[in-house]
């Protein structure tokens, strides 16, 4: 028989999986970056400017593709040209995107039911993905800090849309739980690509 906890982790999902902790370890480190995959466009992150440029053929598709697919190029802050013909949206949009989208009404990893939630900003739903009831969710967890559960049971809505609501907002840094701290493991800086390569021709030389 599965249990309660046991059937939550069964619907979780982990951001190591997608590319929401490749945006992550980016903005965590300030860098700047360019995310591709052949077919499928690419991303810039402008973590420095709080910033992103969408260049993605279709950007739902985009954040469900497993992490390990794409292709990381750290690009020089220094570099003035990024999306100079574009119009930079902020970041949170972004993470807003990449949970929402990476959740599939699965909880992500580190996250509880039994997490006690306040929302401290909402999400700009004139220009994000959202679901039936994400205004009314928005709406409880703003006036009435509550548990997932809790809300769940009071909206009486279905666990899979509280948990993506809860998932995207995590990811967007619009709320926090208030009876713990949620697991945010260390995110490392990318590597530079293109500083190894040139470290290993120099090793090869001598």
């Amino acid at each position: 028989m599965v249990t309660q906890e046991q059937a939550v982790t069964q619907n979780s999902f982990s951001a190591d999986d997608y590319v929401i902790n490749i945006i992550k370890r980016a903005v965590k480190n300030s860098q700047n970056i360019h995310i591709g995959l052949e077919g499928m466009g690419n991303l810039i992150i402008h973590a420095t400017e709080g910033e992103y440029y969408d260049h993605t053929d279709d950007i739902k598709e985009f954040c469900t593709i497993a992490a390990s697919k794409f292709k990381v190029t750290v690009v020089d802050k220094k570099d003035k040209t990024i999306g100079n013909s574009d119009h930079g949206r902020n970041i949170d949009e972004l993470m807003w995107l990449a949970g929402f989208y990476a959740s599939k009404g699965r909880l992500l990893q580190g996250c509880s039911r039994s997490d006690v939630v306040e929302l401290m900003h909402w999400p700009n739903l004139t220009r994000l993905p959202s679901t039936p009831n994400t205004m009314r969710i928005a709406s409880l967890l703003s006036s009435h800090p509550t548990s997932i559960t809790l809300a769940q049971r009071l909206l009486k809505i279905e666990d899979s849309e509280i948990y993506q609501f809860y998932s995207a907002a995590r990811c967007a840094g619009l709320i926090r739980a208030l009876n713990r701290t949620p697991e945010e493991p260390p995110l490392k800086p990318h590597r530079n690509q293109a500083l190894l390569g040139l470290l290993l021709n120099k090793i090869a030389r001598i």
